[in-house]
């Protein structure tokens, strides 16, 4: 599949608009990033300011309406004190008249008639007062109210009044009986007792202007309405607005506990203050679309400026895109060749920018490439040259012509069974070593394969040497490339025991380990992981620590891709043992390197020796099951 038939092919069941994201063009791709990265924080930055300045504002006005409540609150309660203060006042004179006995009754009323009238001099905001005594006598600044007099003393007023004790209290709102066409009236009552005796002497009650009580309620953005305990409205009939004929909006502003009210297509922030005294209530409401006069002139400006710098971005997005995205191309057709195989393209740009540093480290990448290519068919080609070595190890001439001798001569000896033995011993070395096509066996495999060898090979020098395998069974499973082993013991032999001049052993060691610290490492690298570790010991000559130290520096080299691979298999021709003659360690050369191929520069094979008291071949393998 070539690179255009790869980007030709879109996987089923992706959306048709993720998909076209992904194949957007990158210029279209940065302009879009870049318009977003740049348009959110100035949505953000517009919310933001609009925010905190509609809170500044709602802060301000809700203050503001606050301390409006207030003032209004304490000046109605001023001027129901000052009426409840006239009543206390004249509570007092009444008393006073009433006590002395030597006043005659005509004089008496002229004193009442007269306190009255000055009191409604003394006294502002008082428009009327009245006073019915325990005779049933009427007195009134007002003449008008002399004609109601019968409909005053048998009102609601009296009744309530009556149980009322000595207290001043504000009197319910409804059937006013001192209301007049024009003119509504606020009454404060109060049962007037003699405060020496207790005696009722009769009620009293002052009328205040309802206008005058709350004249100050007028305003351009704001509107101010007061309830009575019941909820009932003191209607402003001075003021001339829609809004104070709202019965519906009237009768939920004493309810309600919201903060905002709605009104028509405006919001008006809402504030309440009880008068608990009187068992008044006072609520304002102020229009937050007039307070904030500016808030409208900031939008304005803030889409203005918004507007604007959006235009500049697209402008700036367009030219910076397209000084991106041009020798984004050039890296794009220069790779597409080569991917189709091309490795001869180099770019060459003269900037030093990201795009020019990834232009040459493309032309470094493909430089590399056309090297790992290279190495890649030469590890092919040594790896072929080693399994071919190995194979020529394995079907030695002379180990097979030794062996065929000893089965000639057991049989010319009439010693058949031990012919037949040796024949057996020879059919399932082979069949163990070159049967198969695999390059990986197991240890248990590879064990059997070396034991068959190494009977061969008692039976061949006799006395000469004895064998031991000591293996641990739990590492019978792991793996290991196949004719690891023989290469080192038919060395041990040949090296080591064949030389000496007494009897000679070959022991053979295997087990798993697992590096706990940095003490219990591999000595040939830092193996961390659990691996094998197997020993082919002998009790021969040995070597001498020159030629020691010259093989262990051959076999842990760290890179076995080494170019100079004749350098090096030169140097694998190592003098025998014995001097007398010459000899290779080529095999297990072979071995070392097989083993990093496989499994990695950290595994591999290394040699312990002293001369004339033996030599110990160490293997490491990684523990594979």
């Amino acid at each position: 599949m070539t690179l255009k038939d790869m980007e030709e092919y879109i996987p089923k069941g992706r959306r048709p608009g993720k998909e076209r994201a992904r194949n957007m063009s990158i210029k279209y791709k940065i302009a879009s990033i870049t318009i977003l990265v740049a348009l959110i924080p100035m949505v953000v930055l517009t919310v933001l300011m609009l925010f905190f300045y509609n809170r500044a504002i709602m802060q301000r006005a809700d203050k503001q309406i606050e301390e409006n409540i207030r003032i209004m609150s304490d000046r109605l309660s001023s001027v129901l004190q000052n009426g409840e203060l006239c009543s206390n006042n004249l509570t007092i004179e009444f008393g006073n008249y009433y006590n002395d006995k030597s006043i005659k009754q005509v004089t008496r009323d002229n004193k009442i008639i007269s306190q009255l009238s000055q009191s409604l001099l003394v006294y502002n905001g008082i428009t009327s007062i009245v006073f019915l005594d325990n005779s049933g006598r009427f007195y009134s600044t007002d003449p008008y109210f002399n004609k109601d007099s019968d409909k005053i003393k048998y009102s609601n007023y009296v009744y309530v009044l009556s149980g009322a004790g000595g207290k001043t209290v504000l009197m319910d709102l409804k059937d006013n009986p001192f209301n007049r066409e024009g003119k509504e009236v606020v009454t404060l009552g109060k049962h007037v007792l003699n405060i020496v005796t207790g005696q009722h002497l009769g009620y009293l009650f002052i009328n205040m202007d309802k206008d005058y009580l709350i004249e100050s309620s007028q305003s351009e953005i704001s509107y101010y309405f007061i309830y009575d305990r019941d909820g009932n409205n003191i209607r402003q009939s001075s003021i001339n607005d829609p809004i104070y004929e709202d019965e519906e909006l009237i009768r939920s502003l004493y309810t309600t506990e919201n903060k905002l009210v709605r009104y028509g297509k405006e919001s008006y922030l809402f504030a309440k203050d009880d008068i608990d005294k009187f068992n008044l209530t006072v609520v304002g409401i102020t229009n937050l679309n007039k307070f904030n006069v500016t808030g409208m002139d900031l939008c304005f400006i803030i889409l203005t400026t918004g507007g604007f710098t959006a235009v500049l971005l697209l402008l700036s997005v367009a030219f910076s895109a397209n000084f991106v995205t041009k020798p984004l191309k050039v890296l794009h057709d220069g790779a597409e060749q080569i991917a189709e195989g091309d490795m001869s393209v180099r770019f060459r740009f003269k900037t030093k920018d990201e795009i020019g540093r990834l232009g040459r480290i493309f032309n470094y990448m493909t430089q590399r490439n056309l090297e790992l290519l290279k190495q890649v068919d030469d590890e092919a080609r040594k790896k072929r040259e080693y399994e071919l070595a190995l194979i020529q190890e394995q079907v030695k001439p002379h180990f097979l012509y030794n062996t065929l001798d000893i089965i000639i001569m057991l049989i010319e000896m009439n010693r058949s069974k031990e012919a037949s033995r040796v024949t057996h011993k020879l059919a399932s070395y082979y069949k163990n070593s070159l049967s198969g096509s695999e390059e990986i066996v197991t240890i248990e495999r590879e064990i059997q394969i070396i034991r068959d060898y190494l009977d061969l090979q008692t039976m061949r020098y006799g006395d000469k040497f004895s064998y031991e395998l000591d293996i641990d069974e739990n590492i019978y499973s792991s793996h290991i490339p196949k004719m690891t082993l023989q290469p080192l013991v038919e060395n041990a032999i040949y090296h080591g025991i064949k030389n000496m001049s007494g009897h000679g052993k070959i022991t053979v060691l295997g087990r798993c380990i697992e590096p706990l610290n940095e003490a219990d490492l591999s000595d040939l690298l830092a193996i961390k992981n659990k691996y094998v570790e197997l020993r082919v010991i002998d009790d021969g000559i040995g070597m001498d620590q020159e030629e020691l130290s010259k093989l262990n520096d051959l076999l842990t080299k760290e890179n076995v891709f080494d170019s100079d691979e004749k350098k090096l298999e030169k140097e694998a021709e190592i003098t025998d043992h014995d001097t007398t003659k010459g000899g290779s360690h080529f095999g297990l050369y072979s071995v070392a390197k097989r083993i990093k191929l496989y499994f990695g520069k950290e595994y591999g094979a290394r040699i312990e020796s002293r001369k004339m008291e033996g030599t110990t071949v160490i293997v490491s393998v990684p523990y594979l099951e």
